[in-house]
């Protein structure tokens, strides 16, 4: 480090009369390593200006062993320096520049110790006043008499160095009107300055004579100074002495505030003893024997009984939740009243007693009354019955919660039974009212033929989507709705406001909001969530069954007649967009019935599709239009028809989408089916012409893309179909020129060059062509239209369009043949022996005939 810094003084201080006073290796500089070695070098300086100043700079290394000046500060501008700990060696210090903290690491604890020392001295010496704060930092004892001569300089230098005193403005002008007042060049300054010794010499011996003069004046002064602190001594004795007497005074006081503070206390504390011995006596007062007389002598039959228990009961309660005092507790008096009150136990056993006979025996009564065979009995005598004793249950919620919950735990399962019975007996004279469709045990058994299977798929089909009855069906799902509303609704609020369910929510609400004093509403909507939650917790306990019979009902009304489900679905869908009461467990039980009859739609939707998509085949046989094309187009009249004022078309929509494409699939099906005698070409153009026209017929607007596909896919398998039987009028021809078309491009050679193959030459070609007369290829024509007839169902619309189109290929056919004639044989004067007139002759008189 020695080296290193005889090299930086010699580079970059001297030549500024500046010397290093210390020197510390930088290896970080604000948490950042540092590439080029980095110093901080303390360098104290002398100038003209400024006699003696101490810098800071940062001094960066740079190639070839040289050093340059990055940073330089003045003391003056260290604000702080923080060693971060005094008890640790470490070598990272922090150092406050003006307004920036750098975080330096330096090489060892060494050199930062030394460094902050030789910082610390020269804080002293040049910045007595403004020196920095240093921090967690052990200082070092300097000497008073220290001193820095930081460059060597010549004797006269230092001593004008140290003597040296800037001259003020004053001193500057004073000296400039006494020289304009001895008016004297530049060249008499040895006789000014002689003027001025003569001057201060008669200074001098005035000064002298005036305080000769003045003798007589300091002794009185003194004498008067004597006297003044004779006084003061006289005047300190007597504060001393009311110093005593204050303190006297202060003592005094301060015991009477404190005799005064204990009789406050005393006074209070009798106050709040007489109010606890009162508040204890009227507690004690509030359950007087009489009351604990009721109590065992109760009679829950008798409404007067039942009043007084719940008095009785109401002044246990507030003897049990008094506020007393732990010492209040063991008072004779209250442990007695307390031992009598052990009675209530037995009062509690006979409450439980009463409630289990009192809801069986009411059950039993609601069971014994007859009621309309379209009605569920309500229940507003058992409630009335049980109204009185709603004081005590809310009595017995607060004090005894687990007997509570008992007493409700036996109200739900007898109650359960209870509606358990009325509603098989409801559901089960409703599910006979259901209307059966026409027709539903007439189905035909499978036939062993194809057709029969077929036409037995399609009547099973109309017999599920027979007239259902629009009236009847309507009017008992309102009568469900309606008495299960009434029903729930009643028991409801029966429940909540004989067993008090909200009534501890409430209460912890009001709590929470007072101890928080937050009664927003969102507070109200928790509370509000939380009283749902129970109360659909009790009733779902209740009717934990209505469930299992609302899935019967809906099961039976599909039995009987599966397409009823749509009208189902649509009365259903219009009554979910009426509001509902989030708060009532109808709305549950609503939402229950939905999805069931979701459900069913779905699996009635998956039934249709599985019958579409489905075709039997047992033997032999040829394959026309499918049924279910028909089955399909019944079932969107049906459903257009029930849906026509309904809002909600969504999932009818989706149910259109899978039915015609399982209506595909069952086309494909028969198409692929190795019973079929008709060509697969045919089966799926058929079909899909079938389709195309149903589908134009029933205007539907989400199928549209599915009719432009039918009627794609129609002409596709046309097309097929056409390409498939073209070639059996003019077979050997359409053999040999396949053949040759096949050699050029197998074999590469060129068209011009195929009649030097042997099977292949002219001669070969003029004797396939004379096997193809004109009477021949019409005779072909009228055994092509035979078959063409003979594969379409009777009497399809289909055969003039599938004629035409085979005779345009077949033009098209002969062209090709002619050209390659051309190409192939060119210069021969071969052609075939029917020309495109006689092609188009041959298939008009062919359709004339037919």
């Amino acid at each position: 480090m020695s080296a290193i810094r005889k090299i930086i003084q010699r580079q970059l201080f001297q030549k500024d009369d500046e010397r290093i006073q210390a020197i510390v290796n930088v290896n970080k500089l604000d948490g950042k390593k540092k590439k080029n070695q980095t110093l901080l070098c303390l360098a104290v300086v002398v100038t003209i200006e400024h006699p003696i100043a101490v810098r800071l700079y940062f001094v960066k290394g740079e190639k070839d062993d040289t050093f340059k000046k990055k940073d330089r500060f003045n003391l003056r501008e260290v604000r702080e320096i923080d060693g971060i700990n005094p008890k640790k060696p470490s070598p990272e210090f922090h150092m406050t520049i003006g307004d920036r903290q750098y975080v330096i690491l330096a090489g060892s604890a060494e050199e930062k110790d030394d460094f902050i020392r030789e910082l610390y001295k020269l804080s002293c010496q040049y910045l007595p006043v403004q020196m920095p704060d240093f921090c967690n930092f052990s200082l070092p004892q300097l000497e008073a008499e220290a001193s820095i001569i930081p460059i060597e300089l010549p004797e006269h230098d230092i001593a004008m160095a140290s003597d040296y005193q800037p001259v003020s403005a004053k001193e500057d002008a004073d000296f400039r009107k006494l020289i304009e007042r001895a008016n004297l060049t530049i060249g008499d300054a040895h006789a000014f300055a002689e003027m001025l010794t003569e001057q201060l010499q008669s200074l001098d011996g005035a000064n002298i004579n005036s305080m000769m003069d003045s003798e007589n004046s300091v002794n009185q002064l003194l004498s008067s100074i004597d006297a003044a602190l004779t006084g003061v001594e006289s005047v300190e004795k007597e504060l001393d002495n009311c110093d005593d007497i204050l303190a006297f005074v202060r003592n005094s006081i301060e015991l009477i505030e404190e005799k005064d503070s204990l009789s406050v206390v005393e006074r209070k504390n009798k106050a709040r003893l007489n109010e606890e011995i009162i508040s204890f006596v009227n507690s004690l007062q509030e359950v007087t024997d009489a009351h604990i007389e009721t109590l065992k002598q109760a009679n829950f039959s008798n409404p007067e009984s039942v009043q007084r228990c719940t008095d009785a009961a109401r002044a246990v309660a507030h003897f049990w939740h008094g506020r007393f005092a732990k010492p209040m507790l063991q008072m004779k008096a209250y442990q007695d009243r307390n031992d009598e009150l052990a009675a209530i136990d037995v009062f509690v056993d006979r409450l439980m007693s009463h409630l289990s006979a009192l809801f069986s025996n009411l059950n039993d009564l609601s069971l014994d009354h007859e009621w309309h065979e379209l009605c569920i009995p309500k229940q507003s005598q058992r409630f009335r019955a049980l109204s009185p004793l709603s004081d005590l249950i809310n009595w017995l919620k607060t004090n005894r919660p687990k007997a509570c919950n008992l007493v409700l735990q036996k109200y739900i399962d007898s109650t359960n039974l209870l509606y358990k019975r009325l509603f098989d007996n409801f559901f089960d004279t409703l599910i006979s009212k259901v209307p059966k469709a026409m027709g539903t045990e007439k189905k035909s058994k499978t036939s062993d033929s194809a057709n029969t299977s077929l036409r037995s798929d399609n009547q099973s089909f109309m017999s599920t989507s027979s007239e259902i009855d629009t009236e009847v069906l309507p009017q008992l799902i309102e009568t469900v709705l309606a008495e299960l509303s009434a029903v729930i609704d009643a028991e409801q609020k029966f429940v909540v406001r004989f067993f008090h369910i909200n009534s501890e929510l409430l209460a912890q609400f009001d709590t929470t909001s007072t101890g928080s004093g937050d009664s927003s509403s969102l507070g109200g909507r928790s509370m509000e969530k939380h009283m749902n939650e129970q109360v659909r917790h009790v009733m779902g306990n209740l009717f934990d069954s209505l469930n299992i019979h609302l899935d019967s009902f809906c099961r039976a009304v599909c039995r009987h007649n599966p397409s009823n489900v749509l009208l189902l679905f649509v009365i259903m869908s219009k009554k979910v967009l009426l509001p509902q009461d989030p708060s009532s467990y109808f709305s549950i039980t609503f939402g229950s019935l939905v999805v069931l009859i979701k459900r069913q739609f779905d699996a009635f939707i998956q039934m249709e599709c599985g019958q579409y998509s489905e075709v039997r085949i047992v033997k032999k046989t040829r394959i026309g239009t499918l049924p279910s094309i028909a089955r399909f187009a019944g079932f969107v009249r049906r459903a257009e028809t029930i849906f026509e004022n309904a809002e909600r078309r969504t999932d009818l929509e989706k149910a259109y989408f899978n039915l015609c494409r399982a209506v595909c699939d069952g086309i494909q099906k028969a198409a692929a089916n190795p019973y079929s005698k008709s060509p697969s070409s045919v089966v799926k153009f058929e079909n899909y012409h079938e389709l195309y026209l149903t589908l134009s017929e029933l205007k539907i607007s989400c199928l549209d893309q599915q009719r432009k596909d039918a009627k794609a896919l129609k002409e596709e398998h046309i097309d097929a179909y056409v390409k498939e039987f073209m070639g059996r009028p003019l077979k050997e021809i359409q053999t040999f020129f396949d053949n040759v078309n096949n050699f050029i491009e197998m074999r590469g050679i060129r068209p011009e060059e195929i009649s030097y193959q042997q099977q292949f030459s002219r001669m070969e070609l003029k004797k396939v062509i004379s096997q193809h007369p004109g009477k021949e290829v019409k005779k072909g024509l009228e055994q092509l239209y035979k078959k063409i007839e003979k594969n379409l169902v009777a009497n399809s619309s289909l055969l003039q369009v599938v004629w035409r189109d085979m005779q345009e290929q077949f033009i098209k056919q002969i062209a090709e043949y002619n050209k390659l004639i051309l190409t192939c044989y060119p210069g021969i004067k071969i052609e075939l022996e029917v020309s495109t007139d006689n092609v188009l002759q041959f298939f008009s008189e062919i359709a004339q005939q037919h």
